[in-house]
């Protein structure tokens, strides 16, 4: 797709170096749910925390950068779509970034005695998760949509897994802890692939 500003080109690199930013935030959740050594969760929860004020941080001045951007250049056409896409997707990075952060502080309230690494198939949906994010990051990398099916595809799975784990909460008289668990962390889960599939439909305008 052809751009009739530089700038929107420069902005779009911009943007898949803040969505760096959260690869790291979401491989260090994976290692968190992973992992049963304090030292490291701690470690952990300090990384996530981090990289999600970041994120916040660098969405408030990309945000700053795209709007001026419009002021000055006053895009038309595909060029403003463009650039009302590329705050969408800023949005949406945030947000996966804070539910990492709601993760790591539910595992930081498990400690010392418990944590996620506890809750049986948790680690394997998170990291179908991650797929689904990384394969719409490359997408924005390489401003296509060919990994739209892969994103799609396990979408259909989380949500799967999240009816599954409601189904059990409702049809329980008493809830254990562990599947109350285990029902918010899919809640958050879900959100998490239902942001990425947000990023695949909205350069699905843009790329065509």
């Amino acid at each position: 797709m052809s751009l009739t500003h530089r700038k929107l080109g420069v902005l779009i690199k911009e943007l898949n170096r803040i969505t760096q930013r959260l690869k790291s935030a979401l491989h260090a959740t994976q290692r968190l749910i992973e992992t049963s050594e304090l030292e490291e969760r701690r470690r952990l929860w300090s990384e996530i925390e981090d990289t999600a004020v970041l994120l916040d941080e660098l969405r408030g001045q990309f945000i700053n950068e795209v709007l001026l951007f419009i002021a000055q250049e006053q895009p038309l056409g595909r060029d403003l779509l463009v650039s009302h896409v590329l705050l969408s997707i800023a949005y949406d990075a945030l947000r996966i970034s804070r539910y990492c952060r709601e993760i790591a502080r539910i595992d930081s309230m498990l400690a010392p005695t418990s944590g996620l690494y506890k809750l049986v198939d948790l680690s394997h949906t998170f990291k179908k998760a991650v797929e689904a994010v990384e394969a719409a990051l490359h997408d924005l990398e390489e401003f296509n949509t060919r990994r739209k099916n892969i994103v799609a595809e396990i979408d259909r799975y989380i949500d799967e897994v999240y009816k599954t784990t409601l189904l059990e909460v409702a049809s329980s008289d008493t809830v254990q802890r562990e599947l109350a668990l285990k029902a918010l962390l899919m809640r958050h889960i879900e959100r998490i692939v239902d942001h990425t599939q947000y990023i695949e439909q909205y350069l699905e305008k843009i790329v065509k």
